[in-house]
């Protein structure tokens, strides 16, 4: 028997993201539950249009999400210049490019902005021109070790994440009722979310039996504001995030 049968796993992430975390529940036999906490919004084609007109002048784009190669690539309709070379933070990130049909140049050790800022900034000389897609809620540890090294760096905002408010009875709902067994985060906003749509409630009540799971550490720094007891894998994917809840399952 797969460790997660029977247990149902809150899928807090966007609607576009929540199928592949719910594909990988069913393969351990639990019961995935999608309650999105965020939708994500693009920015308007005009403010592209700079961007467009000179993005052959940079000397790398640099990519931290899915989100952000989606929304950049989609809003841009147009080919990045072969000239330009392209970094990207994770497995997923690069996994988008590599279908989009671009080569990824540089990828760090570890998925996190601070392993990324620094074994970048040592193929750098100092001069180069940056730019630097994200959303509207990136952390900026990236851009500043960069900046701290002289580069011109261009951030560029592609996408706005915000609370899915339209979720919020049935989220307290799900949670009242006691069907809720883990409850998964995968960003630190998917954490601010979930509290803001619970504020008045007897959430803390609720969630004492359910297993908290973080893809990684500033996602767990988050939630550990709220929660005792979280759980993160050692590698920060999907894949994962659910294999770790299924040994923490057995285990319990």
């Amino acid at each position: 028997m797969e460790a997660l049968a029977g247990k149902t796993v809150l899928i807090t992430r966007a609607k576009h993201q929540a199928r592949q975390m719910s594909v990988a529940v069913k393969k351990e036999s639990g019961i995935p539950m999608e309650i999105p906490l965020l939708r994500m919004e693009g920015v308007s084609q005009q403010v592209f249009q700079s961007v467009s007109q000179q993005i052959h002048l940079y000397d790398w784009i640099v990519f931290t999400s899915k989100n952000g190669v989606s929304f950049f690539l989609d809003g841009l309709g147009e080919r990045i210049p072969s000239t330009v070379r392209i970094a990207a933070v994770g497995v997923k990130t690069g996994q988008e490019l590599k279908k989009r049909g671009y080569e990824v140049c540089f990828v760090p050790t570890s998925f996190v902005a601070e392993t990324f800022a620094e074994e970048f900034g040592r193929n750098l000389s100092g001069k180069e021109h940056i730019l630097f897609p994200k959303g509207n809620l990136a952390r900026d540890v990236i851009p500043a070790k960069l900046r701290e090294l002289g580069v011109l760096l261009e951030e560029f905002v592609v996408y706005e994440t915000k609370t899915n408010d339209t979720k919020q009875q049935d989220l307290i709902v799900a949670l009242e009722s006691g069907k809720i067994d883990v409850v998964t985060f995968t960003s630190p906003s998917t954490v601010r979310s979930f509290v803001k749509l619970l504020e008045g409630t007897n959430w803390r009540e609720w969630i004492k039996k359910c297993t908290i799971a973080c893809i990684g550490p500033i996602t767990e720094q988050e939630a550990r504001r709220y929660f005792a007891d979280v759980i993160v894998p050692k590698e920060y994917t999907i894949e994962a995030l659910i294999q770790c809840i299924s040994k923490y399952n057995q285990n319990a």
